[in-house]
């Protein structure tokens, strides 16, 4: 599927009958050309689809009328190789996973910064800016003069707001994801240890697609295909190792450790003949679906 628009979404609202809209879902997309996945929670739903052009106003009206924030829908275009190789729904506990133990009313009481006020709010001397994503993401692309957690997984974040609690309590904390829903947990967890927390509105990429995104340096990793956009919402320039999965860099692939396809400077001590045969075949498959 080419020509298609990319849209991330998600909203924190009750939702009692989970089965009853998993079906409302797949029955609005089922003679849709759609790929992508939507998670239905208690707390909300999150996704990111990819429909043909011509679909996009039907599908973001439908996504409204479910519940969904329309300041939480975000839009890109995609002009080139797959986005996505199929579409699911699927239901879960919660829409992030977290186990911070959020209720809703508590996630309503996220303080937000919109993306045209950021780079100001961020260059105030008592603002500590904090990146609550996880450390590949942090590597392709930050926020400067950001802190990174140095976190494998989200459920991480809260160990490292517990164990820097009492420093971050003395100032202002700016904090960032890259479509504003992991935020939206982390800001309410940061406010009940008594940080003084404020969200970047719609996160990264709402920033880029309302600002200059001069604050910023590199890329920003997305979870499909494309693997990073740039400030323009374009495809970036890494690419996943199918050795570890880790976003590599143009720089990172002039290695001598890099070898297409299998190894990258993160993993190239861990290849077995084995593992070469697993990935010569998963090489196939991906060229294939794309």
């Amino acid at each position: 599927m080419k020509n298609v628009s990319v849209i991330a979404f998600y909203s924190f609202f009750r939702i009692d009958d989970l089965n009853q809209i998993e079906k409302q879902v797949q029955n609005f997309f089922q003679p849709s050309d759609i790929k992508g996945t939507i998670l239905i929670g208690p707390e909300g739903l999150n996704g990111t689809i990819a429909v043909p052009y011509i679909e996009e106003k039907n599908t973001i009206e439908f996504l409204k009328n479910l519940g969904v924030d329309p300041q939480n829908i975000k839009v890109s275009k995609f002009d080139g190789k797959r986005v996505f190789n199929r579409f699911k729904t699927k239901i879960k506990k919660e829409i992030v996973t977290s186990d911070f133990d959020l209720s809703i009313e508590e996630i309503e009481q996220g303080q937000f910064i919109d993306p045209e006020r950021w780079d100001d709010f961020i260059k105030q001397e008592d603002v500590e800016i904090i990146d609550t994503r996880n450390d590949y993401e942090f590597k392709v692309g930050h926020f400067q003069n950001a802190t990174n957690p140095d976190i494998k997984t989200f459920r991480d974040f809260k160990k490292y707001i517990e164990d820097r609690k009492e420093e971050l309590q003395n100032k202002k904390v700016a904090i960032y994801c890259t479509g504003g829903i992991r935020c939206e947990k982390a800001g309410p967890l940061m406010q009940k240890y008594g940080i003084d927390t404020y969200q970047l509105k719609g996160g990264i990429l709402k920033y880029f697609e309302d600002t200059p995104a001069s604050q910023w340096n590199g890329e920003c990793f997305v979870f499909d295909y494309r693997v990073s956009v740039d400030k323009q919402l374009q495809p970036g320039s890494n690419e996943l190792c199918f050795g570890c999965n880790m976003p590599l860099t143009p720089e990172e692939k002039k290695s001598p450790h890099y070898e297409e396809g299998f190894t990258c400077p993160y993993c190239y001590d861990q290849l077995t003949e084995k593992k070469r045969r697993s990935l010569t075949d998963k090489r196939e498959h991906w060229k294939r679906i794309l």
